[in-house]
């Protein structure tokens, strides 16, 4: 009789671990479809509009660095890096200068470097805007100017195609988005036959939180 209640209590223990791993499976797969629909058709979600500023050249900093500060400044901020590398690309030479979660490429300056590119995987950087890695996406967006509330474009002026059209004379600025990355870009207008200098702002995402950050001047 007892060997019988044993059994009984057993069998009723096991149906409720099973039930227990069933309701946790069902869970985990609801969040994995939320989190399926929510971004992995991300250009769909509706946005407010508002009047925050577009991305510009203020925008290239990284904690107490930004845009066109010399090597001495970045080494003096950052120290010694754990790498560093030179290469020569269209007739100037480059540094990259790689630390623990962030990469920092400058540019030759007559007899100097200056800071062109920065690349961010870590969240104790950060840029304007007090963005970080690990911000959700959706609140990073909304630091910037947002007219489009649906679709791929959030604002611009003319689009990422038209950026090599030598006949636009004007400054161009716009911002994408799409499955897995925010690009924001404002192109200096054309100076005679002068080239038009870039400055692009990159934020990648997974799961709806940034996971790496990167912008350049003049650069790709």
């Amino acid at each position: 009789m007892f060997d019988k209640f044993k059994k009984i209590m057993l069998d009723e223990k096991s149906q409720k671990i099973v039930f227990i791993v069933a309701v946790v499976i069902i869970v985990i797969l609801s969040l994995l479809l939320i989190i399926s629909r929510n971004f992995g058709t991300f250009n769909n979600i509706s946005m407010r509009k508002n009047n925050k500023d577009i991305f510009s050249v203020s925008d290239l900093t990284v904690n107490n660095l930004k845009f066109s500060d010399k090597e001495s400044k970045v080494k003096k901020e950052l120290g010694n890096p754990t790498k560093e590398k030179e290469e020569t690309e269209n007739n100037y030479k480059y540094k990259k200068l790689y630390y623990d979660g962030i990469t920092l490429t400058l540019k030759e300056n007559y007899d100097d470097f200056m800071l062109v590119k920065v690349e961010i995987t870590s969240k104790k950087y950060k840029i304007n805007r007090n963005i970080k890695v690990n911000d959700k996406i959706l609140r990073v967006m909304k630091k910037f100017k947002i007219e489009n509330t649906t679709g791929t474009y959030l604002y611009g002026n003319y689009t990422i195609e038209q950026l090599n059209n030598s006949e636009l004379k004007d400054n161009v600025y716009v911002a994408v988005r799409s499955n897995s990355e925010v690009v924001y870009i404002n192109k200096d207008a054309q100076v005679s036959d002068g080239i038009s200098n870039i400055a692009r702002l990159n934020i990648s995402y997974k799961h709806g939180k940034v996971s790496k950050i990167t912008w350049s001047y003049d650069y790709k």
